[in-house]
């Protein structure tokens, strides 16, 4: 019985995204600590409209994602490519997502000078591609462990998977995007920036 190696290398690739994502955290610029008192105060303040939408946004990704991977994981990236109606049922579903994901984050903030965002707002949103850009190469770097193991045999991967890959990578950048902007506030509730 042949070792698959796919399983290792995935949890690898897992373990480094953990690594990877506890260094952004240390990493993101912090501020001088909150006192017991401005810490009270500030979770007593409603939550800014931005990250309300970065709430919404951040689970209709992964319910997109998550809708996605299992209709592939039950029917398999064969027949998704062969079968018309899966194929447009999935894209549906993706666009769909897309469409979701500009309306609850995106639109608010387009097409008005007076976007309503705050100081505060704008510095979480200048750090969210940071994030978003540690997802997208997380997700890379997991679907070239998972094809390079899976078609090394063959030494051919096929095209549906170039598909699927980038599918991956747009979802996983909004995502990333809307994780972001919560880590965002997540991190200045604590230093004075939330």
């Amino acid at each position: 019985m042949e070792f698959n190696w796919a399983i290792p290398l995935l949890g690898t690739v897992i373990a480094l995204a953990v690594v990877g994502v506890a260094l952004l955290v240390r990493a993101w610029p912090r501020h001088p600590r909150l006192s017991d008192a401005e810490r009270e105060e500030l979770a007593s303040a409603p939550m800014p409209a931005l990250q309300k939408r970065a709430w919404w946004s951040f689970a209709i990704g992964l319910a997109t994602f998550g809708v996605i991977a299992a209709i592939l994981a039950d029917r398999g990236a064969a027949e998704y490519w062969e079968n018309d109606d899966l194929r447009l049922t999935v894209l549906a579903i993706f666009i769909g997502g897309l469409f979701a994901h500009v309306a609850v984050l995106l639109r608010p903030s387009l097409g008005s000078r007076r976007d309503g965002f705050d100081e505060r707002d704008r510095r979480v949103l200048s750090r969210a591609p940071h994030a978003q850009s540690a997802a997208v190469l997380i997700g890379l770097a997991a679907w070239m462990v998972y094809l390079a193991e899976r078609f090394h045999e063959q030494g051919v991967v096929p095209l549906v998977y170039l598909y699927l890959i980038f599918g991956t990578a747009v979802l996983v950048n909004l995502i990333g995007q809307s994780a972001g902007i919560l880590l965002g506030y997540w991190i200045g509730a604590d230093h004075g920036e939330g």
